[in-house]
């Protein structure tokens, strides 16, 4: 069992590729991201595309610019609720040294759920955002998560 405490943060590489795209795939299987677009956030934000690893496997990856817009985040089924979403959060924070803003699915429930036990709060909705389903606008309150 992976311990929270073990999870190290280090900047995406391409030989990392199949493994987010495993990774994504199981978080959003009808809407994930592409090879084409992963490489192009890496290409042109090689220090907001990090991946966090336990035992040098990859559990999952965040996306983020430095103005604090996190594009996509995503762990690894077995690996959530283990803190790993969290450390991602915080050194997302913690680089951006701004709030963190997002969009999310209305039906992603956990995902929104989540979110607001980080501390964040529902500024605004985009209606047919995921094409069938609103996004919520979520910001972070304060400097410091949850």
């Amino acid at each position: 069992m992976a311990d929270r405490c073990r999870g190290r943060i280090r900047k995406f590489a391409l030989t990392d590729i199949n493994r987010i795209l495993e990774i994504e795939q199981q978080a959003f299987p009808k809407t994930a991201y592409s090879e084409d677009l992963f490489i192009e956030y890496a290409r042109n934000n090689p220090d907001g595309f990090v991946v966090i690893e336990v035992s040098e496997d990859i559990v999952g990856y965040m996306i983020f610019d430095m103005r604090g817009h996190i594009h996509s985040t995503a762990v690894e089924r077995i690996h959530r609720r283990k803190g790993f979403g969290k450390m991602l959060f915080q050194h997302a924070l913690k680089c951006a040294n701004t709030q963190l803003r997002l969009e999310v699915r209305t039906k992603n429930q956990d995902a929104v759920a989540f979110y607001r036990k980080l501390g964040m709060k529902v500024v605004g909705r985009i209606p047919d955002y995921y094409e069938t389903d609103d996004a919520l606008m979520m910001v972070s309150e304060e400097k410091e998560l949850g």
